[in-house]
C-alpha cells in the first residue's frame, strides 16, 4: 500500500497568501541585508604619510613598505605610483630624493583594490563559441558513411 503525504492548503486563496508571505519575507530579508552591508561597510584605511630618509629606488621603497607581500612588486609599485603621481613615474629604477614625503597606501587597501578589479562583473563576452555543426561550411569536410 502506497500512502502519500499530501499537504492540503485548503483553497487557492490560502496558497496565494502563503506565496505572497514567502515572497515578502525574501524581499525583506534581502533589503535588510543590503542595508546592513551599506551601514557596516568599513571606511577605507587612511594612507600613511612617510618621509624618505635617503635617496632610494622605487623598488627598494616597495620592499621596505611592503615586506614579504604576496602581491607582485609591479602591482605594489603601481599602487605607490597612483598614490603619488607627481613624484613617482613608475620606473622601477627611479630614485626618490631624500626628504620627499610619500603617501603609502595600506596593504589591505591595495589587495582589496586588486581583487575588486579581478572579481568585477565580467565584460560582455564573445557569444560566438566557435564553429557549430549547424554551419554547412563546417560540416563539409566531415566524413560521411553510406
Amino acid at each position: 500500500m502506497n500512502k502519500y503525504l499530501r499537504i492540503h492548503l485548503g483553497n487557492t486563496t490560502t496558497a496565494a497568501s502563503w506565496l505572497l508571505v514567502g515572497a515578502m519575507s525574501c524581499f525583506i530579508a534581502t533589503h535588510s541585508r543590503a542595508a546592513d552591508a551599506s551601514a557596516d561597510a568599513p571606511e577605507p584605511a587612511p594612507a600613511v604619510q612617510m618621509t624618505v630618509e635617503q635617496s632610494t629606488a622605487v623598488d627598494k621603497l616597495v620592499q621596505k613598505f611592503y615586506p614579504n607581500s604576496p602581491i607582485a612588486p609591479s602591482a605594489l609599485r603601481q599602487a605607490l605610483k597612483d598614490a603619488n603621481p607627481k613624484i613617482i613615474s613608475g620606473n622601477p629604477q627611479q630614485r626618490v630624493k631624500a626628504g620627499t614625503s610619500l603617501v603609502v597606501p595600506d596593504h589591505a587597501q591595495v589587495a582589496t583594490t586588486l581583487l575588486a578589479a579581478i572579481t568585477a562583473s565580467p565584460t560582455a563576452k564573445n557569444l560566438d563559441t566557435g564553429p557549430s555543426a549547424r554551419d554547412n561550411a563546417v560540416r563539409k569536410p566531415w566524413v560521411r558513411f553510406p
